[in-house]
């Protein structure tokens, strides 16, 4: 159990590794002309810092189930990364104070144009056909991956089984309620 003391201070340090990690295969896949996403280099990023995370546990001589304990932690570390990505990506609440942050404040006209629904909706499809899951031909947007609508069906089944709504309050019956769950 002489590997217990180092492995914790690798545990602890992983954070820092994977935000290292996150800048330098961003940059990389950037100067590749692979088009990274704050997503895609995050997840090839958490990949990359597991190889020196795993390499040191092997070098300390863990036990398989340190091994595990380590792997256990460092995906539940990356689960939390990838939120706290998606937050920065996603979030319009973020966007808006960080806009108003950096600028010192916005006019409230230029405000409202810059956050429209055709710009909100021209960058989400940007970004969903730079991911692959949209294509647009022909002036119409076509699903071009289905991965997503399978993992987005299976969380529809684990919100059923808990639940809780599988649809937002204003996709209502006509009604204002929420409408029942969609079937499988």
């Amino acid at each position: 159990m002489s590997w217990l003391g180092p492995l914790l201070l690798i545990l602890i340090a992983s954070p820092l590794l994977m935000f290292v990690a996150h800048a330098i295969a961003f940059r990389l896949l950037d100067r590749a002309a692979a088009k990274p996403t704050a997503h895609s280099s995050a997840f090839v990023a958490l990949l990359c810092a597991f190889v020196p995370v795993a390499a040191a546990a092997w070098f300390l001589d863990v036990s398989l189930c340190g091994f595990a304990y380590l792997a256990a932690v460092y995906a539940g570390m990356a689960i939390l990364y990838v939120d706290v990505v998606n937050i920065a990506e996603t979030s319009l609440h973020m966007h808006l104070l960080l806009e108003l942050a950096w600028s010192g404040g916005v006019n409230l006209d230029d405000l409202l144009d810059r956050y429209s629904a055709e710009r909100m909706i021209a960058a989400r499809l940007e970004r969903l056909t730079s991911i692959g899951q949209v294509r647009v031909a022909d002036g119409r947007c076509y699903i071009a991956n289905r991965s997503t609508l399978h993992f987005a069906r299976a969380l529809d089944v684990w919100r059923t089984i808990l639940g809780l709504p599988t649809q937002p309050p204003d996709v209502a019956d006509g009604h204002g309620a929420a409408a029942a769950p969609r079937p499988m």
